[in-house]
């Protein structure tokens, strides 16, 4: 049950397809619920009982972030599934018969940290002291999975970063157009921590990254290959749509932004960042002409209130 509704939420999410509150509504009680069994008490144990991995939790935790939603009984069932309540990775080793918490799981609560440290300051949400030292999966299963998936391998980065030929060449028009800018710029946790005050745990890791970034301004540049959009269709129901991201985020076409960058962007945003955002087949449709490059680069550049 746990899965399908983790499933349920990690689909709009994932979509960008905001659900009707009601809906979030509904399944945070129906979590809650069933959570606090006949007893009434919710703890690691019953929690485990209902999501038979941690995994579920960070996809419903993502989910909520991605929506903007923190029901405040679901987070703080989500935190005691995933982290437990005493700071003890191998108790939660233990309750929910895992090996620790997956690489993707780890990421999911730095992004998830940050933003409801900004957008829900008042649930006072916190990940463990030292966190995700002791969390992440034993070497031994790491490994025992490395030739499955080599990305499942725990490291000082919790970033994969690629940079695209198409990434390269509008890296080097912005240049040509004055405007100075760096490849894939890596912003870590204790950057974010020290400087805006977020609380996230001592343990530095790189946690998001700007494909063309001006750091004096403070303006990103993102590339968006077909990785970031979801196609569409049929017609969006405009009365879904984030208001407060329409002029960036409005289904351009037939493409609608996924989840994963809104969250980005919205995390960036908070963090000071102008982000400018470039579609993939727009460039492409310039064909090459150095001229329309630098014009289509310079109307985006135009965009930004720092520049």
């Amino acid at each position: 049950r746990g899965q399908e509704i983790a499933n349920i939420l990690w689909s709009f999410a994932t979509l960008n397809a905001q659900p009707e509150l009601t809906i979030v509504d509904a399944l945070s009680s129906y979590i809650a619920s069933e959570c606090r069994g006949k007893n009434g008490v919710v703890d690691e144990l019953s929690i485990a009982r209902m999501f038979g991995q941690r995994q579920e939790l960070a996809n419903l935790a993502w989910s909520c972030a991605v929506i903007g939603r923190y029901p405040k009984e679901l987070m703080n069932i989500l935190y005691t599934g995933l982290v437990g309540a005493s700071n003890d990775p191998q108790q939660m080793k233990q309750v929910f018969n895992d090996d620790g918490l997956q690489k993707s799981s780890i990421m999911t609560l730095y992004y998830v940290q940050v933003a409801a440290d900004v957008e829900a300051p008042d649930l006072k949400l916190s990940l463990p002291t030292g966190f995700p030292i002791g969390w992440g999966e034993d070497e031994e299963h790491k490994q025992a999975k490395g030739d499955e998936n080599d990305l499942i391998e725990m490291s000082s980065s919790m970033l994969t970063l690629t940079v695209s030929k198409l990434q390269r060449g509008v890296s080097k028009k912005f240049d040509q157009i004055g405007f100075d800018n760096i490849l894939e710029h890596v912003i870590d946790t204790n950057e974010i921590k020290d400087e805006y005050g977020i609380q996230l745990p001592e343990s530095p890791k790189e946690f998001l990254s700007i494909d063309i970034a001006n750091i004096e301004k403070k303006i990103g540049i993102e590339v968006d290959g077909p990785g970031h959009f979801v196609c569409l269709i049929d017609k969006p129901n405009q009365s879904t749509t984030n208001a407060s991201l329409k002029n960036q985020f409005d289904d351009r076409g037939q493409n609608r932004v996924n989840g994963p960058t809104i969250l980005k962007h919205r995390l960036l945003a908070h963090l000071g960042w102008d982000i400018i955002h470039l579609p993939y087949w727009e460039y492409q449709e310039l064909k090459g002409d150095k001229d329309k490059e630098m014009d289509y680069c310079q109307s985006l550049l135009d965009q930004s209130s720092k520049w």
